[in-house]
């Protein structure tokens, strides 16, 4: 499967923005929601990991790309 490196530096962005949503809302969560909000953090961070070594690749391939880190200043 291949993705356009638009695709997937937008993918990587909205992942790093969900995540920190699901942050703030399991810092401020009543105990009964705590679980589920885990759960997506969980499933947003292994998806951030993959999305993270996908980027890197592409980055190692072209002279254009920001490095992984810059994305999100």
């Amino acid at each position: 499967m291949t993705i356009s490196i638009h695709t997937l530096t937008m993918s990587v962005l909205a992942v790093q923005a969900r995540i920190e949503e699901l942050q703030d809302r399991i810092s401020r969560a009543a105990d009964p929601e705590l679980s589920w909000l885990e759960e997506d953090l969980l499933a947003y961070s292994k998806a951030q990991t993959e999305l993270k070594r996908m980027y890197v690749q592409e980055q190692q391939r072209s002279d254009n790309l920001v490095p992984y880190e810059e994305l999100f200043e």
